[in-house]
């Protein structure tokens, strides 16, 4: 059975159960409890006064980092009492200080925090002190250097995680690490149905973008097309079933190739291709603002997992970019095949064909594109999800 739980408004997040475990799609703004305006919330939100949130990260400030960077970017602006910590401090750019990781304990206690917030399974069981199982099974990435539950404990401190894939999550990870997440963190967050299913509560939110700067750039028809592959170098990217879908093509398409797949390039023939490296959140904009399609082609890796749609195939859909991508989680929650992007088979010819249709099909297919981009822009939104997990880590 379906209960809608809050009031259904183009500014609202629905909130759907299924049994016990919740949904929250982003359809604007945060979530709403039955019968109360978006105002009435918002006041009760700032009305936490004796409630501090701590954000505690890995690599940060770091851009390339994408979701990460910009859901914390959002955490400051909605709530600038935060406060943000770092294992490995970097120096990018970011509008609040960031501490040293070391310094946790000592501003925590002097600047009265009350909850944290982190991001990937190991950060989150490494600060839980649970990197272990008892058979001496280890979850790759976890760090008992971080253990910091005992202090969490003694000051009655909240743990809240968003559990995305990659993070120490992969196929092979055992269910008794997510039920240690699950018993001890209040709120999780995910997008993965594999966490759903052992975590009793936990909320579903896509990944977040940075819609202010992956604005939609209206595409021009014309030649040659514009694909762009954009990834950093893994198996589960299937670098080698894009190079065979490339080889396919015709001179009327040139590819934006872009990543660390310099040991990649001798499986490209056809040499009609730009190849940049990595590049920043800016220069990629630039990019997708020119590219007409963006290919994904991830495939199952018994290594780790990749959400659907993949952050950066969301980053170039919000420009108006046709995603023709796999789909190995056959996740159906928020993109409609057909309508907001282009489903292929993993394997070359499927996908060169498709790109042929679209070639064929191209004013058709930049409608899709636009339909993507709308999508993205009211489901996908950083500011937006941002706002909805403060109401749930708040409430």
């Amino acid at each position: 059975m379906i209960q809608l739980s809050c009031t259904r408004t183009s500014a609202i997040v629905a909130t759907y159960v299924y049994g016990k475990r919740l949904w929250c799609t982003a359809l604007g703004s945060s979530n709403l409890r039955k019968g109360e305006s978006m105002e009435i919330f918002s006041q009760q939100i700032q009305s936490h006064t004796n409630r501090r949130l701590a954000v505690i990260d890995t690599k940060f400030p770091w851009k390339l980092s994408g979701f990460r960077y910009w859901e914390n970017f959002n955490i400051f602006e909605q709530r600038p009492d935060t406060l943000f910590f770092a294992t490995e401090p970097n120096d990018d750019y970011f509008p609040s200080k960031v501490y040293p990781f070391s310094d946790f304990m000592k501003v925590a206690v002097s600047e009265g925090v009350t909850d944290v917030y982190c991001v990937f399974l190991n950060l989150t069981l490494s600060l839980l002190g649970h990197g272990f199982l008892p058979d001496g099974s280890y979850l790759p990435g976890a760090n008992p250097n971080l253990n910091i539950k005992p202090f969490l404990d003694d000051r009655n401190i909240n743990l809240h995680a968003t559990l995305y894939p990659g993070g120490g999550l992969d196929p092979w990870t055992k269910k008794e690490f997510l039920s240690i997440a699950g018993q001890h963190c209040s709120t999780v967050f995910t997008n993965i149905n594999e966490v759903m299913e052992s975590i009793v509560g936990s909320i579903y939110y896509p990944v977040v973008i940075n819609t202010d700067l992956y604005t939609f750039k209206q595409k021009k028809v014309e030649m040659p097309i514009q694909l762009t592959f954009c990834a950093f170098n893994a198996i589960r990217k299937g670098f080698p079933i894009m190079a065979d879908a490339f080889n396919r093509l015709t001179d009327d398409f040139h590819l934006n190739l872009i990543g660390d797949w310099e040991d990649q390039l001798l499986l490209l023939k056809n040499k009609n291709y730009t190849f940049y490296g990595l590049l920043s959140p800016e220069e990629l904009k630039s990019v997708y603002e020119r590219t007409h399609i963006f290919l994904n082609c991830s495939v199952p890796d018994r290594f780790a997992l990749d959400g659907f749609p993949t952050t950066a195939a969301v980053d170039a859909i919000s420009t108006g970019c046709v995603l023709v991508t796999t789909n190995p989680r056959n996740d159906r929650f928020i993109l409609e095949e057909g309508k907001d992007y282009f489903e292929v088979e993993p394997n070359g010819y499927a996908i060169s064909e498709r790109l042929f249709w679209i070639q064929d099909h191209f004013e058709e297919a930049l409608i899709v594109g636009k339909n993507g981009s709308n999508k993205i822009k009211s489901k996908f939104d950083a500011s937006q999800i941002v706002k909805s997990k403060l109401a749930n880590i708040f409430k």
